[in-house]
């Protein structure tokens, strides 16, 4: 019997780490874009994919540990926003909770240490940023007590969080899979738009529950219109870096396939807000899902047009 419920409160727990869907996991979309954009097929050996199920895991144990370290310190947040967790329905107490966030991190810094070990190259110290700054985050234990800050609170905070994060990341999980430090910083540019793009609308959603938390996140500061706006543009920039970058060699020729989802966002996602003047209506649902489609099947074709 104790085996079931300590197999049940296993599985609740991945379920609430990769929650909510991410191109990080639980399908490791960006992990295995950076990765065949690195790697040719004809490249392929035991060892290359023994470096591949690496950064896969650490791409994983990595977004679960900043996923479930944030539902940990959302207590009241979730409350207004009606959310369902392993807290709120008393799965977990609120202290195991903060050990399983710190044993999640824990493990992913251990094989971020390996993978620079092993591969002699600086990927913990882009790792580290990274870790610091989504566990200041959400952090509303440990540091907020000490800084008086939790970036979560403030739309300020959460743009230099997203800021520093994504470039970061992406430097860490780039240099698992290549030497090039050039060709990261790129990417890294790249996907700093895409991230900028993130922040803008992943608040819409809890509007109501974190004004009613005294939080000042952009969803509560900014109109809907502004931050749909935003990401527009942000993602916009996203798809014109990846053009100019083919152009100037970053990618193989045939990256230009990119030119596809980004057509698609400007006709069902850019053109019709922008008739709308940017409102929310109706129809918004279907817009926003086209916007998701574009930059999935952009990492999906950047990655496999370079692999093969």
């Amino acid at each position: 019997m104790w085996q079931n419920i300590r197999k049940r409160k296993t599985l609740l727990v991945i379920e609430q780490s990769f929650t909510p869907f991410s191109i990080f996991a639980p399908i490791p979309f960006f992990c295995l874009t950076l990765f065949f954009i690195s790697t040719k097929f004809t490249e392929i050996s035991i060892d290359k994919v023994y470096i591949l199920l690496l950064g896969v895991l650490i791409s994983l144990f990595s977004s679960g540990a900043s996923c479930f370290w944030n539902h940990t310190n959302d207590l009241e947040e979730d409350a207004k926003n009606k959310k369902k967790t392993l807290i709120s329905e008393n799965i977990i107490s609120h202290k195991e909770a903060v050990i399983i966030s710190i044993f999640i991190y824990l493990i992913s810094i251990i094989l971020v240490v390996y993978a620079s070990i092993f591969l002699n190259r600086p990927i913990i110290i882009y790792f580290l940023i990274w870790a610091i700054i989504t566990w200041w985050y959400s952090d509303n234990i440990f540091l907020k007590k000490i800084t008086g800050i939790r970036l979560k609170t403030h739309y300020l905070g959460e743009l230099l969080t997203y800021g520093v994060a994504y470039p970061a990341y992406t430097m860490s999980i780039w240099l698992i899979f290549s030497d090039s430090l050039i060709k990261g910083l790129v990417l890294s540019l790249i996907f700093l738009c895409f991230g900028m793009a993130v922040v803008l609308l992943k608040d819409l959603k809890d509007i109501k529950g974190d004004r009613e938390a005294g939080l000042k996140t952009f969803g509560v500061i900014f109109l809907p219109s502004k931050l749909i706006k935003g990401a527009c543009i942000f993602l916009v920039l996203y798809f014109t870096l990846l053009v100019i970058t083919i152009q100037e060699g970053f990618f193989n020729f045939n990256s230009f396939l990119i030119l596809i989802p980004f057509l698609y966002l400007i006709k069902n996602t850019y053109i019709p807000f922008h008739r709308k003047k940017w409102i929310l209506d109706i129809g918004a649902n279907k817009n926003i899902k086209a916007m998701i489609f574009s930059t999935y099947s952009s990492l999906l074709i950047l990655g496999v047009v370079n692999f093969i």
